[in-house]
């Protein structure tokens, strides 16, 4: 482990981009490359840059935490026979060596962004005479956001069941960069440190873009009426931890950790303000958009990255054309009737899920993360982390009053083509559905799981009944790089 850090450090500011060995041919003191990256605005954006693009990778954000193993893990797809590449997976196997493998890629993956990331904001604050000041805290601020969501799914994935053991050991919580092994610490403690991060970057990103001109989706060179002067790399706020983006994060660590009246006051805030620029996506851009529909609602999306391979993790997850034992699909049964209860008027049933037009596949397939005819759709590669929708379901879930509650569920509801629900519905129960419904391929139906610690959930692999769960299957063990070194 000590010595994996090491080489983590070791490569200091070469974070993607502009590759390690660019800049070994040149400079190969340690010391200079980190000046080489940090001497000039230009090089603090590529290495962050570098850090979101890192999110993509696959071990990480960009398929295992949500198209892929932790959906996996929330019982999503139908996954009985033991020659399916994710059987092992949806039987909590986790003394499996390819889960054991999968889930140490995770670990290693969020960590190596951690260091990259500490490294960072040491780096813009060494150098911070090589960048405005306003500037500096915009992009400290989204740096110090990223730390406190990496270690965030690092807790809810590897940590205990924070509503009935929040004082156990979880995971180590790393601010600086360097080549030692922190303690772990005991879930209340990460929570305190995610939240204190989550603090630190809503104040460095008081003065955010989006907060004043939202997104602007819009390359300069085509602007004529954003009012926004900034430069292409201040644009696009919704493809950076913005100043939304880290008030949801607030919102789902408070929710997490059982403040439900601080996580209500948190999301009913980004609903006030952030409304006005991330708007519901339209009926005509979803179900009526012919070979462009967008699937992923992308207007409403408050954090996306930019994934170049989106479309090829679609084909190797969720196209037609793959093997029964390869694809991830629902139990077709489970699907139809009970998670969107044969109501083909909502927007995230059609048109993202269908029976394949070609092959010999009998149950509907996900097209959700499928490619668009039209290349220049503005919503292309984009994979959505955090949602505008998700906050209409904290306020629900935290409000007090039913009808207020109710009005807050009802709005995500009217904008995927549903009818109102009535007074007296249960709203848990509601919620739960709009869980199940709303973040396919995104990772969140687990973790909501597990925050509630379900004692059990609907079996993905059998169309009734359910599975037991507990400690067993919600705790993710520590991988064995870890665990090992610690003994």
């Amino acid at each position: 482990m000590k010595k994996y850090l090491k080489n983590i450090i070791g490569i200091l500011g070469c974070i993607l981009i502009v590759s390690c060995s660019d800049y070994l041919d040149v400079q190969p003191e340690d010391k200079y490359l980190e000046e080489d990256v940090f001497s000039s605005e230009t090089g603090i954006q590529t290495a962050l840059n570098g850090i979101y693009s890192n999110m993509t990778s696959n071990n990480t954000y960009g398929s295992n935490l949500t198209m892929s193993t932790v959906d996996v893990l929330g019982q999503r797809y139908n996954l009985v026979s033991d020659r399916d590449a994710f059987h092992y997976y949806a039987i909590y196997d986790y003394e499996n060596t390819g889960v054991k493998t999968t889930f140490d890629k995770i670990w290693t993956g969020l960590y190596t962004n951690i260091l990259n990331i500490n490294n960072f904001i040491q780096g813009i604050e060494t150098y911070k005479e090589n960048i405005s000041d306003e500037k500096r805290r915009l992009l400290k601020g989204e740096a110090i956001a990223l730390r406190a969501m990496h270690h965030l799914d690092l807790l809810r994935l590897y940590g205990p069941i924070y509503s009935v053991n929040a004082e156990d050991k979880s995971i180590p919580y790393y601010t600086e960069a360097k080549a030692e092994l922190n303690p772990l610490l005991s879930a209340t403690e990460v929570i305190t440190k995610i939240l204190a991060d989550l603090t630190t970057a809503e104040e460095l990103l008081e003065n955010d873009p989006v907060r004043e001109f939202g997104k602007v989706a819009i390359f300069q060179d085509d602007d004529d009426d954003s009012g926004y002067n900034g430069t292409d790399f201040y644009r696009f706020r919704n493809l950076r931890l913005n100043y939304y983006a880290v008030k949801a994060l607030q919102a789902r660590a408070n929710l997490y950790a059982g403040n439900k009246e601080a996580a209500l006051t948190v999301s009913k805030a980004v609903i006030e303000e952030a409304s006005k620029w991330f708007e519901w996506t339209p009926p005509q851009k979803i179900i009526s958009a012919g070979g462009n529909p967008d699937r992923t609602f992308s207007s409403e999306v408050l954090f996306a990255m930019q994934n170049i391979d989106l479309y090829n993790n679609h084909k190797n997850l969720f196209a037609s054309a793959l093997n029964d034992n390869s694809i991830l699909a629902p139990e077709d049964s489970r699907l139809n009737n009970e998670i969107f209860e044969n109501n083909q008027n909502d927007y995230r049933y059609n048109p993202i899920w269908a029976l394949p037009a070609v092959g010999e596949k009998q149950y509907k397939t996900c097209f959700k993360f499928a490619d668009v005819s039209d290349n220049r759709k503005e919503f292309r590669f984009r994979q959505p982390l955090i949602r505008i929708s998700e906050m209409y379901y904290i306020a629900a879930e935290t409000e007090t009053d039913p009808a207020i509650a109710l009005t807050y569920l009802n709005t995500v509801r009217f904008n995927r083509g549903l009818v109102n629900l009535e007074v007296g519905v249960n709203i848990p129960n509601e919620i739960l559905k709009e869980y199940q419904k709303e973040f396919y391929g995104e990772g969140q139906l687990f973790f909501y799981y597990k925050r509630n610690n379900f004692t059990s959930i609907p079996n993905g692999s059998s169309p009734t009944g359910n599975i037991t769960m507990g400690k067993d299957q919600y705790v993710v063990p520590l991988p064995l790089s870890e665990s090992d070194f610690r003994q």
